[in-house]
């Protein structure tokens, strides 16, 4: 009887120690082990801008692109779309004519008087930044083509050489293009303060481009005015889905596997 009952013990004290080293082999501890980050060299801006000059005021509402490149990512170029808009803060603002002289004097040029002016354009343009550190930036961005609208305004056309008015209509011009400078044409330099990865202020100068166009031709055989006006803005950046805060933001994306310890 006892020897029954020690070969029963030995047997189970082999089979629990069967058990412990074949569970030990078949699991193995079980460890949490990141993947390497996966980034993207593509970031999304979403920005908002007030701009104000002697007669004309500006805002603008856009979307860009941007691709960084090397491994910093500090420098970025890319392309968007921006929704302009230009009011007149007095109540007429001057257009001016081609120049009826070779010079850049303003006196040989035929002034278009439209009453408060209200015009947009919506444009395809080229952008680019580059990341002075963690926290600052500059950057620059020009529209290139796209199309313009607002309603017909009065205005009084005044030649410059006989000093004759006439009381005239003045409307947008509907295609907006940089290569002839035609529409209306928004261009950044700016200054631009990250708070944190989604959001950063940009401070700058704008040059912004209006034109209207007259019914006919009248003094000069010209019928488009143009006004170039220089603004002070402020805007603010919106970019999403950035989960650090390294000098460029970047998207990151990360996976947690299990594995045996025998694999690491």
């Amino acid at each position: 009887m006892k020897k029954l009952s020690s070969k029963l013990v030995f047997s189970l004290l082999c089979s629990f120690l069967m058990l412990f080293i074949c569970t030990n082999l078949s699991f193995g501890q079980m460890v949490r082990v990141k993947k390497p980050k996966t980034i993207s060299h593509w970031q999304h801006r979403f920005t908002l801008a007030l701009g104000v000059g002697n007669e004309i005021g500006a805002g603008s509402l856009g979307y860009a692109a941007m691709y960084g490149f090397g491994e910093s990512q500090r420098l970025r170029i890319g392309g968007g779309i921006r929704l302009n808009l230009a009011l007149g803060v007095t109540d007429s603002v001057p257009y001016l004519s081609k120049s009826y002289e070779d010079t850049s004097n303003n006196s040989f040029r035929d002034s278009l008087l439209v009453e408060k002016p209200f015009l947009g354009s919506a444009n395809l343009g080229f952008y680019i930044s580059y990341d002075i550190n963690e926290r600052w930036e500059i950057g620059a961005s020009t529209d290139l083509v796209g199309f313009g609208f607002g309603s017909e305004k009065n205005a009084f056309l005044i030649n410059s050489l006989t000093a004759d008015t006439l009381s005239t209509e003045a409307e947008v011009r509907s295609l907006v293009q940089l290569p002839k400078v035609r529409g209306t044409l928004n261009n950044e330099i700016f200054v631009g303060y990250k708070f944190n990865p989604r959001w950063r202020l940009r401070v700058g100068i704008q040059y912004l481009l209006t034109e209207y166009l007259t019914p006919e031709k009248f003094f000069n055989d010209r019928d488009e005015y143009k006004n170039k006006a220089i603004l002070g803005f402020i805007g603010i950046t919106f970019t999403p889905f950035n989960n650090d805060a390294v000098n460029c933001p970047k998207f990151k994306k990360e996976k947690v596997y299990q594995l045996k310890e025998g694999e690491m």
